[in-house]
């Protein structure tokens, strides 16, 4: 499985994302500093619809090199600024973008995603689902690396040595999901296109009301 890891601008959705693996591939895109994403400058009350928690608040700022930061004005336990990249991704008839992580030092992937702004409303995948997309991505020109398995637990062996009666051996059992990369940003943005095809609406919603510069 690929390493939990969510840069995503308003980091709070990370929590329900990290228990499945996603799309990946070497970063393929920069980012313009002079158009670095849907949402302008500033500082934001942000609340993440339909959690039933209360509303954070962020402060958005385009960098020099074309990344986003993310920073809290009240940070909570364990929250930190976040640093993505977010480049236009143009199909007829909406405003998205395209969601770049950025890559860990020392690492060769990052995860990839989608966003688009409505109105006060941000429509987000941050990153996508493997499992859910594999024929999309294997018809793009991408490869599934599936889970590895385990044999049984060990204390379900300990237990088979135990026992006077013979059992049928365990089937093996999976580590975790599986796992889409992209060698090419064409393919990435052939699987992109088929999954917006299918998702017009994508499945987190932040709401954004600018409180300050």
């Amino acid at each position: 499985m690929m390493r939990p890891v969510l840069r995503l601008a308003f980091a709070m959705i990370a929590a329900t994302l990290l228990s499945s693996c996603w799309w990946v591939g070497p970063p393929f895109y920069k980012g313009d500093p002079a158009d670095a994403g849907p949402v302008r400058p500033g500082a934001y009350k942000v609340d993440l619809l339909g959690d039933g928690k209360p509303a954070h608040l962020y402060r958005v700022a385009w960098q020099p090199d074309g990344t986003i930061l993310v920073t809290p004005l009240r940070p909570r336990k364990d929250e930190q600024p976040s640093r993505v990249i977010m480049v236009r991704f143009v199909v007829a008839g909406r405003d998205l973008w395209i969601v770049q992580d950025m890559p860990d030092e020392g690492t060769a992937e990052v995860s990839y995603g989608l966003a688009e702004l409505r109105g006060d409303i941000l429509w987000l995948s941050p990153v996508i689902d493997c499992d859910t997309t594999e024929d999309i991505v294997r018809a793009a020109g991408g490869e599934v690396e599936e889970p590895a398995t385990t044999s049984a637990e060990e204390t379900d062996a300990a237990a088979a040595d135990n026992s006077t009666q013979a059992e049928p051996a365990a089937a093996p059992k999976p580590s975790g999901g599986a796992t889409c990369h992209f060698r090419d940003r064409a393919s990435l943005e052939r699987a992109l296109r088929a999954y917006v095809a299918t998702n017009p609406r994508f499945p987190e919603r932040i709401r954004l009301k600018r409180i300050g510069d």
